[in-house]
């Protein structure tokens, strides 16, 4: 029976890392939507930004 906990161990584990991976990709996704979104919003009210 000791055996059905170490794998449950491992394989939670594996199944954590994997949510966590999932969740850090939709994270980024969002995040990046809501940049462009913002930079538009900024340019659009400010004017563009001068390139050094």
């Amino acid at each position: 029976m000791e055996w059905i906990s170490d794998e449950l161990l491992f394989y939670g584990g594996m199944a954590a890392a994997g949510c966590s991976l999932l969740a850090m990709i939709l994270y980024l996704c969002i995040s990046q939507i809501k940049k462009v979104r913002l930079n538009a919003r900024l340019d659009a009210e400010y004017g563009e930004r001068k390139k050094k």
